[in-house]
């Protein structure tokens, strides 16, 4: 609450059941502000940029979880880096997690791979999400944790 401003509190029933309304409403638009934006784009704790480009949900006709990532390396990208999609996990909103399988990942799939500095992959990640479960989020640990909240 800011210094010097008052707030009207409604004595009738309607104006308050408007004011409920009103605040719910609020509420609904900010929670659907704080989803998810593609592109959607992180910087790893070792400077290189990973952009999810696309998400596809996983759906009873498709039970799989797919991820479009770009990832880039920076200037500064030792010579010994790597692309793993291992280093990828999906977390349900059961508390659990699943591994990345490049089995079910749409094609181009991302693969292990070197990279150089200033050098860019594209592809896909794929997760094979269990009957029931509901995703959560997207993250890429090494030597530190990024996400991307997409449940």
């Amino acid at each position: 609450m800011h210094a010097g401003r008052l707030i009207a509190i409604p004595r009738r029933r309607g104006a308050l059941a408007a004011a409920v309304a009103l605040a719910a409403s609020l509420a609904l638009a900010a929670s659907a502000a704080a989803a998810l934006k593609l592109p959607a784009e992180r910087t790893s704790p070792t400077g290189n940029f990973f952009t999810l480009e696309a998400y596809r949900a996983p759906r009873a006709s498709h039970p799989d979880a797919e991820f479009q990532m770009k990832v880039c390396t920076s200037r500064h990208t030792p010579s010994y880096t790597m692309i793993e999609p291992g280093l990828f996990t999906l977390l349900l909103t059961n508390g659990r997690s699943v591994t990345e399988s490049v089995g079910v990942a749409t094609h181009p799939a991302i693969t292990p791979q070197p990279m150089k500095p200033l050098q860019c992959v594209s592809g896909w990640l794929g997760f094979v999400v269990p009957k029931g479960a509901t995703v959560s989020k997207l993250e890429y640990d090494y030597n530190g944790r990024i996400s991307w909240a997409v449940g």
